[in-house]
């Protein structure tokens, strides 16, 4: 239901002014206006801190080392006071959202500027772990959804610096066995916005499933490129417990978590034994598939194990974003449901001919199917807006 809809129905006589303003003040429609601007504002705020940024790199030998940390320091202040003027007393909360956001990118710019100034050498990781823990608490305070994400971020971030860091008591090698780690993060943020649901920051539960979600399948679908998969060597010890204990924890929060969804109860079983199983997969990539000896293209191998897994597990999400009306997850599980037929339809190629072939078929299919993908996409969406509770029939 749209503001414009209730409108409507008061224009038809159907219901006075008083219960046209009590529906818009429960349902919170007085904020779809304000999406537009959202969107204008947090963009506005991203291009002033790079401006700022800019402006100060162009003139950086003429500034004075007191002039450069003072003006850093007044600018992400005087950013966080702006913020919270226009927020708690001038009405305008999407604007000075933004101006938060700029105080919060200002934060990471004077520590940068603080570590160049006085040349400390020091570990890349720790600066974003800085960053991280000063930003952390705002998203809570402000209560503000675009500075949470911002935190969750930061914190992946300091996390994918930390995991490459030689010496660290995280680090997990610099190859591709980093990712296996960045998409069980991405399950972490994933049963961490379940668990929100039932908090007093529920309006945080959805952006965090929706990233967690996002960074998941993006490192996920890796997995299903044949080109992955070789023996590596790893000269420096690596951390034998991270990925376990970040597994664990993925598990953890996905357990206390889904039963918040909504659900129906056996597909609660279902979903969670399918995340489940995405972990065991990853799991499996690690002590066993990304050890294992490449394979011809064309040959089966882990990399095809995971492809149909990845296949599957859209298709359940397609699923649980009718359930959850959520259009976000269904678009989401159609892109990489074509993405993955691309990556296996590239293990394919062979020789001149047998390539030819492939390209031919594969090429009238892929079409085919981007059809049928884009009309059951509008189907997807339309029975989301149209049914009750967005289930499937």
């Amino acid at each position: 239901m749209k503001l414009s809809d209730v409108e409507k129905i008061r224009e038809a006589g159907l219901i006075t002014q008083e219960q046209q303003e009590q529906i818009v003040q429960h349902f919170k429609l007085h904020e779809e206006s304000s999406k537009l601007l959202a969107i204008i504002s947090i963009v506005g705020g991203v291009l002033v801190t790079c401006g700022i940024a800019l402006l100060i790199a162009a003139n950086w030998n003429e500034i004075p080392r007191g002039v450069k940390i003072a003006a850093g320091i007044v600018l992400m202040l005087g950013a966080h006071a702006g913020g919270w003027q226009l927020r708690e007393r001038k009405g305008y909360p999407k604007t000075g959202e933004a101006l938060h956001l700029v105080g919060s990118g200002l934060f990471l710019a004077n520590i940068a500027l603080i570590g160049q100034i006085y040349h400390i050498s020091t570990r890349p990781p720790n600066a974003f772990l800085l960053w991280w823990t000063g930003i952390a608490a705002l998203p809570w305070l402000l209560r503000s959804k675009a500075q949470h994400v911002l935190a969750l971020l930061a914190f992946g971030i300091w996390f994918g610096f930390e995991v490459n860091q030689e010496g660290s008591p995280i680090y997990f090698g610099e190859d591709e066995y980093q990712i296996l780690l960045n998409s069980l993060l991405g399950l972490v943020f994933v049963g961490a916005g379940y668990c929100l649901r039932r908090t007093g920051y529920a309006d945080f539960a959805s952006s965090t499933q929706k990233l967690g979600s996002l960074v998941f399948l993006s490192f996920f679908f890796p997995l299903t490129w044949n080109e992955l998969y070789r023996q590596h060597w790893r000269e420096v010890p690596t951390s034998p417990w991270i990925l376990p204990v970040l597994a664990a924890v993925a598990v953890l929060l996905l357990a206390a978590g889904i039963k918040f969804s909504k659900l129906l109860p056996e597909w609660k079983w279902t979903w969670g034994l399918a995340l489940l199983a995405m972990i065991g997969i990853i799991a499996g990539a690690n002590y066993l598939g990304l050890s294992e000896e490449p394979v011809a293209r064309g040959k089966l191998g882990y990399h095809s194990f995971a492809a149909v897994a990845l296949f599957i597990f859209c298709l359940l999400q397609i699923q649980v974003g009718l359930q959850e009306r959520s259009p976000y997850l269904v678009n989401l599980a159609v892109a990489f449901i074509a993405l993955d037929i691309f990556a296996t339809y590239l293990t394919l190629f062979g020789s001149m001919g047998q390539t030819g072939l492939v390209f031919l078929g594969g090429g009238v299919f892929l079409i085919l199917f981007g059809i049928y993908l884009e009309k059951k996409r509008r189907a997807l969406m339309l029975r989301i807006k149209t049914r009750p509770n967005g289930l499937a029939g």
